[in-house]
Formats: C-alpha cells, structure tokens, sequence
C-alpha cells in the first residue's frame, strides 16, 4: 500500500530540515514525499533541494509555485501524488519513525477511506505540549463525525489523518483556496462526512510544532476565514447528508463555531502586544461585514462545558472591553507563570 506525503511549504528553511529527517527515518519504505515550495522568499527551496539530492534513496517530488497559500500547495501536491493513500504535513511539523509501517499495516484490511491517529502538539525544541489520542475503533465516516462533535472522543489534525487517494478524487475532495483559516477542518469534515469506513489508531504518530511565528499565535484578522469555512461544511452536509446530520450541523454552526471564534479572538489579542479589542473589532467588521452582529445570537445559545469561555462570551456581550480586560489579565498571570518558571529553572528563587 503506498502513501504519498505531500508537505506545503513557506519560508520554512530552519523547520524543512527535521521534517525530512524524520520522513528519512521512516520504518515503512513504501511511500513518496511531494514538497511544494509556495513561492518562499527565503532558502527553503535550496533547503530541501540539498537535502534531497543527498538522500537519492527517497522518492520525492519538489515543486516550486508562485506563492498562492497553502491550501492551493495541498492541491498541487494532491494533484502530483501517485500513492493509494495521500498524507498532508506542513513543512514545520513531523513524524515519528512508524508512522509509514502504521498506515501501511491498518490499511491493507479493506482499503478504509480515511486513517486517523494520535497527535501530539510541541514546542520547537520538540518537548511535548499535550497529547491527543483516541481509542481504536473502525466506523463509518458518520459516526467519526459524531465522536469528533457529539461525544468529542475523536480528536483530528491535519498531520493525523491520510485519505485514500482514489476516494478523493471520486467525491472531488480539495482545499478550499484563498481560505487563511479553517480550510483544514472543512477539508476533514467533508471527507469524513462521504467516508464509508474510518479506521482510527490511538498511536501518537505526528508532532504539531507550535511556532510562535505562525498564523495562530499572531494579529491576522483574516483567521475569521474559519467562520465561512464552517458555513461552507454546514451546506456540504446539507447537500451529502449522513445519519446525524442535524445534530452535527448544529454542534457545528454553534458550540465549535463559537469556541473557534473565541480562540481566534483570543490569540489576535494576545499575538500583538498592547492591542485593543475595539481595533480588532473594527478590523473584523471591515473585513467581513455584519458578521459581528450575526453572531451574537450564535454566542447567546453558547451550551458548551467550558466556564472560562462561557464567562467570557458573557463579558463580551456585555461590553467587549470587559472581554478585553479579561484577556489582558489571564495573559498578564501566564506570563507571570512563565517568568515564575524561568526563574526556578535558574534556582535564583526558592519558593
């Protein structure tokens, strides 16, 4: 059963190098790795061209585009790719050695649609964050969706699943481009909801690098992409419907909606030092008109478990500034934290 590993990349010369190290250590030996370069400034290109030229022995492809983002690069890669199960990692994140030999073994059995496994994310000096896994289990793509949203015992990543290649290209599965946040949920989403069979291992197999420098961690206000990329899902639902289908759509338009855009709202905040809530507001009311004021009423019927964000959907709708002095707080005692931490690790305090 062969995989082809397509990894997108953008100025990502000091990150290429332990991506490809890893895939170099891979125990399996039936898979090919795609890099697509997305038109980097930077010598990431030359990066992976030395590395691969040293290392002969892997199969690969490197494609140089005009930069287009990174879902356009996943469709050049998808395009390219000739294995019979298709695995995207971005160029800053990695594999651990069996990831290969894993999908190869839990494939060969009745050529599932889509394989998922655990996760971990990482600090850049590769410690561990958390670490999410699953039990394993072998369903159709609509119960995944209902242990993604209804009992949240499944937990997937774009670097924690492959696809069948021939399923996508039957259903016509791409990214979505020009989309900056939430094209890899709609990707998952869609395809599980069209996935005969979803095998899942709890395996922790790929590592997710948390970059301070990435789009996650800074001021972007085109993060709220996600909104109409949940939209988007919402109707391909509609459209594909599955059993379940109503319940998730609302889980979906509602709860995972209204956490990811608190999520969003929170890491915009925190990505720039001294920014205030009422600049982000008018840059997102800017950006996309009106949305705002539609959700309101989404965050009112807010019914998720976490009480953190519950108070703070209610300051915020109480008075955004409020939402904002929350958010400074809560980021002033982390950084306390941290510095408290620091000092410790340097035995400069004793407490």
């Amino acid at each position: 059963m062969s995989i082809s590993i397509v990894v997108p990349m953008y100025n990502l010369e000091r990150y290429i190098t332990p991506l490809l190290d890893s895939l170099l250590g891979q125990s399996g030996t039936d898979f090919e790795v795609i890099l697509v370069d997305d038109g980097s400034k930077d010598n990431t290109y030359k990066t992976a061209e030395a590395i691969l030229a040293r290392n002969p022995g892997l199969r690969s492809q490197l494609i140089r585009t005009d930069n287009s983002g990174v879902s356009a690069a996943r469709n050049t890669g998808l395009a390219a790719a000739g294995g019979d199960y298709v695995l995207f990692l971005d160029g800053d994140d990695y594999a651990a050695s069996g990831l290969v030999e894993h999908i190869e073994l839990h494939t060969r059995s009745g050529a599932p649609d889509i394989i998922c496994w655990g996760y971990s994310l990482v600090r850049e000096d590769q410690s561990t964050i958390v670490s999410f896994t699953s039990a394993a289990g072998d369903t159709s793509g609509s119960e995944a969706l209902k242990r993604v949203f209804v009992q949240r015992s499944l937990r997937i990543w774009t670097g924690s699943i492959a696809f069948r290649r021939s399923f996508l290209l039957e259903h016509g599965l791409r990214y979505t481009e020009r989309c900056v946040n939430g094209e890899d949920q709609e990707f998952i989403y869609k395809a599980l909801a069209r996935a005969k069979r979803v095998v899942s291992r709890p395996e922790v197999l790929s590592f997710y690098v948390q970059r301070a420098s990435s789009i996650s961690g800074t001021y972007n206000v085109n993060k709220f992409d996600m909104v109409a990329a949940f939209k988007r899902t919402e109707a391909y639902f509609r459209a594909h419907p599955f059993e379940g289908t109503p319940e998730v759509s609302e889980l979906l338009l509602g709860r995972e909606l209204t956490e990811n855009f608190f999520y969003n709202l929170k890491t915009c905040l925190n990505g720039t030092a001294g920014t205030h809530i009422s600049r982000l507001l008018q840059d997102i009311e800017a950006r996309y008109p009106g949305l705002l004021q539609e959700l309101r009423p989404v965050m009112r019927g807010y019914q998720g478990g976490d009480r953190q964000l519950t108070l703070q959907i209610k300051a915020f709708l109480f008075s955004p500034s409020v939402y904002g002095f929350l958010i400074a707080v809560d980021r002033g005692y982390i950084q306390l934290k941290q510095k408290l931490r620091a000092l410790l690790g340097r035995k400069e305090i004793k407490l």
